[in-house]
C-alpha cells in the first residue's frame, strides 16, 4: 500500500500542475466498463461476482473494498489511516487499475449511472482493446444481459 500512496501523491502533483488554468476536464478520463450485474444489494452482487469468477475463470479482485452504508463501498479504516485518507474512502475502478478482473463498484462514483447500485464489473479500459473485446464476447455467451458502458473517471487528487 505504501507504493500506492506514493503513486497517488505523484499523480496529485502532476494533475495539479496541469490544472492550474482552472479547467478541471483534464482531471477526468473516459473509460469503458463491462458490467454483468447491477443491484442495490451488496450480498447479491458479491454472490454474482464470486460465481462469475469461478465460472468464467477470471480473477476476483475486490480491491480491499467492503460495503459501507455511508459511501456504498470503502477501504478499511486501517488502509485509509495508512494512506492519510478520511474514512470512509472509495475510489472508482478506472483510475489506475484497468484490465480484465471481476470487482464490485458503486455506481455513485461514475457519471451517467443510476445512483446507489452495486455493479459487478468484469473489465475496464477501452472497449476497442483486444482483451476487452475478447472478454466481452466470452461474457455475453453466459451473461446475455451484460453490457458495456462508458463513464468519466476522476483521476485528480483524493485527499
Amino acid at each position: 500500500m505504501r507504493c500506492l500512496g506514493l503513486q497517488l501523491i505523484l499523480l496529485c502533483l502532476v494533475t495539479t500542475a496541469y490544472s492550474q488554468d482552472g479547467n478541471h476536464e483534464d482531471m477526468f478520463v473516459r473509460k469503458d466498463f463491462l458490467i454483468i450485474s447491477s443491484t442495490k444489494n451488496y450480498s447479491e452482487a458479491l454472490k454474482t461476482a464470486k460465481k462469475a469468477a469461478v465460472g468464467q475463470n477470471i480473477k476476483l479482485d475486490l480491491r480491499g473494498l467492503s460495503e459501507n452504508k455511508q459511501s456504498g463501498l470503502t477501504l478499511s479504516e486501517d488502509q485509509c489511516q495508512n494512506e492519510g485518507w478520511e474514512y470512509p474512502a472509495y475510489y472508482a475502478r478506472g483510475r489506475w487499475d484497468d484490465g480484465v478482473y471481476i470487482s464490485i463498484e458503486y455506481s455513485d462514483a461514475f457519471t451517467g449511472f443510476k445512483p446507489e447500485y452495486y455493479m459487478v464489473v468484469v473489465a475496464s479500459g477501452n472497449r476497442s482493446e483486444y482483451n476487452y473485446k475478447r472478454t466481452y464476447n466470452k461474457i455475453k455467451k453466459t451473461y446475455k444481459s451484460a453490457y458495456s458502458k462508458s463513464s468519466k473517471v476522476y483521476i485528480g487528487c483524493m485527499h
